[in-house]
Order: C-alpha cells, then structure tokens, then sequence
C-alpha cells in the first residue's frame, strides 16, 4: 500500500477529547507515514460525507491548528448517524476506491465499530485492498474489550465536578432536593462518576441509581426519605436510561423527539419524574436537573489523562495499519501495577461490534444506591484525580460567644 491514501471520519456523539484522536492520526502520518501514507483526506460528516464525497485535506493544516483543534469541543469535522443500508457500504468502497484510498479510520462508538467492520467486508468481497480501523469514543463507557473509551473520563469528571457544585448550592438554598439525570441510555458508567464527588457519607451526592440495578419508586422514595430524615437535604443522581422493576423506563420518554437516527427509542425525563413523585408523595420540594450534551461538550473540564489517551490511540491506529493489520479497534489496556498507566492494543471489530460493555455489580454497593470502593478505584485516575475542593467558612457564632460571657460573668464578680 506504499503512498496510498488515508481517509478518516468521525461518527456518533462528539466527545471533549474526540479531536485529539484526530490530530493523532494526521500527526502520525507526517512521522511515521511519512512516504508510506500519501494524503490525508477527512470526510465531513461522518459517513455521509463519504457517501455524498464532502471530503477535505487534512494535510493543508498547518501544526498550530492541529494543536488548537486538540482543545476543540464536538466533531471537527462534523459527525453524523445515519442506519446504513448494504447499497451504503458499497457507495463507499467506490468512493475510497475513486480517491486511491486504502486506510480507512472511523473514530466512534459502538455503532461506529459496526460500520468499519462493514466496510471491510465490503471491500473484501470486491477485491479491494483496505485496512480498517476503528478508533474508539464514546462517553457511556460502553465499547467492550477496553478498559475505557477516551471521551469517558472527560464526560465523567464533568458529572462528578458539578455534582459537587450542585451539592453546595443544595446545602446554601434548598429546595432540599435535587435529582441530577446524567446520560446513560443502556449503562451507568456516567451516573456512577458522580460518587468521585462525594467527601464524606453526608457530602453530596448521598443516592445514585443506574440501568443494570432497575428500581421501583417506592424503593427510590424510601431511600430519598431517609437520606432526608438524616441530612435535611438530598443530592441524587440517576442514568436517563434508569428501569423500575418491570423494565421499563422510569417516567418514560419524554419530549417530542422519542427515536434518534437509528430509530431506536430514547430514554429520558427520569430525573422530571422522581422529582414530582417526591414532590408529591414524601410532600419534600424537589426539581430536577439535566446537564445533557453539556456533559459531552465541557472542554473546561477535559481530563489531561483522557486527552492524552484519545491522542494515543489515534497515532497508535496509524502503526497498526501500517504493520497489516485491518479490522480491529484499537484498545486501552490499564497495566497491574501501583501507579495507572495504559497501553494500546487492539480487539478484532467483530468482537467488538454486537457487544456492550455493562457495568459490572462490583461497581455499585449491596443496596444498588450508590457506587462502590473499586468503581471509584477504577474511575479516580481516568478523570485526572480528585475534582475541585471549595473550601468552607468556620461559621463560628456570635450568639453562643455571648452565652458563653452571661455565664462567666456573675461568678466573676
């Protein structure tokens, strides 16, 4: 494949550290491809920029850029999702075929993993030398055979900072309590993030519920009102995709927009939901709050650790490729050791594309409340260590200082 092109696309939802992968693969390519890889072309809108040929240079942008669309938040090149038909993945191949392409990169989730896999077969059944690789990210935390995806640790710092926030405010104003919906249709790996900003068993947030332990009201108003008996406040946070005991979603699917591109149904309004049942039958103020794409798009809370493994996986994309192979997805591999450090490997596409990465039970407690010690664990080193402290006023009281004077002073005279 000496001096053939390479094609990259981004699909799926953006992520705060999706462009680093980017910049990763077109920097690899003016080092390691150097002389082996000729132009680096990247298809405007995931796919169906390459079907509708909507294709740009990427090797006309000059290093600074390239380092400042690192910081970029969304899809520099601008995503898409679109349900593919057979006649798609055809229309594709031609269009690599036509602009002498021969390493195709897609940078996404589960569904994105999918399309690469598809596009190699196609290619294969027409003779067509291509290798394909998928470059993972996601938010939801959800692509197998990875420790992570880059994109988690950034989306999870950000539910755990202002989790926090939402906790002080909480404690300055009520009403006394707050059910936060965090993303998260399938998966409660962005729920259970929200644990990283709790300091002590009375700090927020005191419940977190997730879609692998479904709940029933009842049982979520039970635990809201003890956790209020106690503190007076309550700080909950709960996956959108949250199921109560029948497996259904909780409060339904709420708002107009019920099906994504995909068609499939979307969860939400968990959060709207809990806040009026505890409203109505605890008789405790509650509101509900919904920080949604903002969780995916707050580059002001980027991990440094995430940003650097979304680089990584992109540059190392491009030695795989150029070492034969085609039809895998690279992976993140955390090593045993005492201090966190990932490697790069990889996973076969078809492994990767009909699986989805759950949370496992070890990660929440016995009651399904609330996160465990080795979620936490696990989490802590992919945000970038402990989220912000704010510090706090001694408050100490005037009125008890003059209690304490009247008692002294008659015996002093």
């Amino acid at each position: 494949m000496l001096s053939s092109n390479l094609l990259v696309a981004q699909g799926g939802g953006p992520t705060a550290v999706i462009n680093c992968s980017l910049v990763g693969i077109v920097e690899e390519v003016r080092s390691a491809g150097r002389g082996k890889i000729g132009k680096v072309i990247g298809a405007l809108r995931g796919v169906s920029g390459i079907i509708e040929e909507d294709l740009v240079d990427l090797g006309k942008e000059t290093p600074a850029t390239l380092r400042k669309i690192c910081q970029r938040p969304g899809a520099a090149l601008g995503s898409c999702r679109r349900k593919m038909s057979e006649e798609d993945y055809g229309r594709i191949v031609d269009v690599l075929r036509k602009y002498k392409v021969r390493y195709f990169f897609y940078i996404g989730g589960n569904g994105s993993m999918h399309t690469v896999q598809k596009v190699e077969q196609a290619a294969r059944r027409v003779g067509y030398e291509l290798a394909a690789i998928g470059i993972p990210k996601t938010i939801d935390n959800d692509l197998a055979y990875t420790d992570h995806s880059p994109g988690y640790g950034s989306a999870a710092r950000y539910v755990a900072s202002v989790t926090r926030e939402i906790g002080l405010d909480v404690e300055t104003l009520p009403p006394p309590v707050s059910v936060i919906e965090t993303l998260g249709r399938n998966t409660g790996w962005l729920a259970a993030a929200a644990s990283i900003a709790q300091l002590d068993k009375d700090s927020s947030p005191n419940l977190i519920y997730v879609p692998e332990r479904p709940m029933s009201v009842n049982r979520v108003l039970s635990d809201v009102s003890d956790v209020f008996d106690r503190l007076g406040r309550v700080v909950v946070v709960v996956s959108e995709g949250l199921k109560d005991e029948t497996g259904n979603y909780l409060g339904g699917t709420r708002g107009k927009a019920s099906k994504d591109g995909f068609g499939r149904g979307l969860p939400g309004g968990a959060a709207a939901y809990l806040a009026e049942q505890i409203s109505e039958k605890l008789k405790i103020r509650a509101r509900s709050e919904k920080p949604g794409l903002a969780t995916r798009t707050g580059i002001e809370y980027a991990s440094a650790v995430d940003q650097k493994e979304a680089y990584l996986v992109g540059k190392s994309g491009i030695r795989s490729a150029l070492s034969g192979e085609s039809g895998v997805m690279m992976t993140l591999l955390r090593e045993r050791a005492k201090n966190y450090r990932c490697t790069v490997g990889t996973v076969p596409l078809k492994a990767v594309a009909v699986t989805e990465k759950v949370l496992p039970a070890e990660f929440m407690n016995a009651s399904g409340n609330f996160a465990s010690e080795a979620f936490i664990d696990y989490c802590l080193p992919i945000i970038g260590g402990p989220v912000r402290l704010f510090p706090s006023l001694a408050k100490r009281r005037l009125r008890e200082s003059v209690r304490r004077t009247t008692r002294i002073a008659p015996g002093a005279l």
